[in-house]
C-alpha cells in the first residue's frame, strides 16, 4: 500500500493584511474629502467673481449713460438728492436738460426720469446708500450676498446759468446754420 504523503503547506499568500487595508481606506477617504471641499471652494469663488463682474457691468454701464456723445455736461442736484436717491442732470449738446433719479428699487438700483419708464444697472442688492458731492457721486452697496462694493462716479461741475444761456445761443446759431 501506499502512504499517501503529507506535504506541509507553508501559507505564503501575497496580499493585504488587515491593518494595511484599514490604512487604505483611510487615505482613500481623506483624498475623497480634500477633493470634495476643492470643488465646492471653486465652485464658490466662481459665483463671487461671477457677482463682481455685474457690479463692474453696472458701473460701465452707468459712466456712458453719463458720458455719451451727446452729452455736454451731467452734474448732481445737490438741492433734491440724498441717502436714498442721487438725482443727475445731464445737458445734451443741444442745450435740452433732463434729471435722472438713481435710487433702490426692491432689490435692484436703476434710473428713472419723471416721464416714467426704468432703466436697471444691477440686480440682486439688498442695500443701497447714495452719497453726492459738488462732482462726484458715490453708491456703496451691500448686495445679496452680503459682499461690499462702492461706486465712484466723477461727474461735471454745476454749470453757471451764463454757461447755460451761452451754450443755448450757441446751439441755436449752429442750427440755423445748418438750415441755411
Amino acid at each position: 500500500m501506499m502512504k499517501p504523503r503529507i506535504k506541509s503547506i507553508k501559507l505564503k499568500t501575497k496580499g493585504f493584511l488587515l491593518a494595511e487595508a484599514v490604512f487604505s481606506v483611510f487615505v482613500t477617504l481623506l483624498v475623497v474629502l480634500t477633493m470634495q471641499s476643492l470643488l465646492k471652494s471653486i465652485s464658490l469663488a466662481q459665483a463671487r467673481e461671477h457677482r463682481t463682474n455685474d457690479v463692474v457691468f453696472a458701473y460701465v454701464q452707468l459712466n456712458h449713460f453719463l458720458r455719451d456723445q451727446n452729452t455736454r455736461a451731467a452734474y448732481v442736484n445737490l438741492k433734491t438728492s440724498n441717502h436714498y436717491r442721487a438725482v443727475v442732470n445731464k445737458i445734451s449738446d443741444t442745450g435740452e436738460e433732463k434729471t435722472y433719479v438713481l435710487i433702490q428699487y426692491r432689490n435692484m438700483i436703476r434710473v428713472t426720469t419723471s416721464e416714467g419708464g426704468h432703466m436697471p444697472l444691477l440686480i440682486g442688492v439688498k442695500k443701497a446708500i447714495f452719497s453726492s458731492q459738488d462732482q462726484q457721486l458715490k453708491i456703496a452697496l451691500t448686495e445679496t450676498d452680503n459682499c461690499r462694493s462702492e461706486l465712484i462716479f466723477k461727474l461735471d461741475p454745476k454749470p453757471t446759468k451764463k454757461e447755460k444761456t451761452s451754450a443755448n445761443k450757441k446751439s441755436k446759431s449752429q442750427g440755423k446754420r445748418l438750415a441755411k
